[in-house]
């Protein structure tokens, strides 16, 4: 065995929890937690019949993301073999979305992971088709930030909306990963490695919480049926989200949002960072062509 694998630290899954401060312990020993009934069956229902409709409405209009799952390890495939897809930017794919801007049992241990003030950094569904290719293992918080950092300015959460197990290619992780001395991605992705990212088995309505150093992917899916899950990644507010919120949001979205979800979602100022003629204040509604200052003579 490879000596810089052979001494990383193996650990099991943790337990289903609906206790917070049980949640807390377990992303801070485990780096992730496995929060059962976040989502009602009517929720799960609405948004999988809203992403059913989604997945159909882009392939007929031929848009969005579709791929195999192996594309991280430079491999390519034909238009067939893409059985899974992404779709991208929910927020304006359906209000039934909105809730997870801000989901009450969530945010707190967002905030527990990388503090109070967060950012969506972007939110979109994993539609993984029987016959996908298992993806590289990864970290999103690096090589987001191409900067190594020892600290975790980045959590994830996926909700599941369909049951995940082995068979279906269940999200994989590897619990106590994010303490693991930095691997590059080729290690990471020895076959060493690999065996010890299991997929998970947990029901529909369930959140993933993890922070962004912990390795995963997705799983092998051989099920003859469609999997889904919903990831919403967040960020500290001084980096830059993976989705332009304040361009890419449709404006009668905006108008459906609350003042804190428009903050989660960067309308609004951080300190110095993202207002305006160096003003900390920078509305949802602000226009550039009326509000900021050009040339002016006496």
């Amino acid at each position: 065995m490879n000596t810089q694998v052979k001494d990383l630290p193996i650990m099991d899954y943790p337990p289903l929890t609906e206790d917070l401060e049980e949640a807390k312990e377990h992303l801070d020993l485990y780096g992730m937690a496995l929060i059962k009934n976040v989502l009602s069956t009517d929720e799960v229902d609405q948004m999988d019949n809203r992403l059913t409709e989604q997945f159909y409405g882009e392939e007929k209009f031929k848009v969005g993301s579709k791929v195999r799952g192996d594309e991280g390890f430079g491999v390519e495939s034909s238009e067939e073999e893409k059985v899974s897809r992404l779709v991208w930017n929910l927020i304006n794919k359906g209000d039934c979305f909105l809730k997870l801007i801000d989901h009450p049992k969530i945010l707190p241990l967002i905030q527990h992971i990388i503090g109070e003030r967060v950012c969506l950094c972007s939110m979109g569904a994993h539609m993984n088709g029987s016959g996908n290719e298992r993806m590289a293992l990864h970290q999103d918080q690096w090589p987001l930030v191409p900067h190594p950092m020892e600290f975790p300015f980045m959590a994830n959460v996926m909700y599941l909306i369909s049951d995940n197990s082995l068979e279906n290619g269940g999200t994989r992780l590897i619990p106590g990963s994010h303490k693991w001395p930095l691997l590059d991605y080729k290690t990471a992705n020895s076959e060493e490695v690999q065996k010890m990212a299991v997929s998970l088995s947990a029901p529909k309505g369930t959140a993933i919480v993890w922070e962004g150093r912990v390795w995963h992917g997705n799983g092998l899916n051989r099920s003859g049926s469609i999997r889904s899950n919903i990831s919403t990644a967040f960020l500290q507010p001084w980096v830059k989200p993976q989705e332009y919120h304040q361009y890419s949001i449709r404006e009668e979205v905006i108008e459906r949002l609350s003042e804190k979800q428009k903050h989660i979602l960067g309308f609004s100022a951080f300190g110095t960072l993202g207002g305006h003629d160096g003003s900390s204040v920078s509305p949802a509604e602000f226009d550039p062509n009326r509000e900021s200052i050009g040339i002016l003579k006496p």
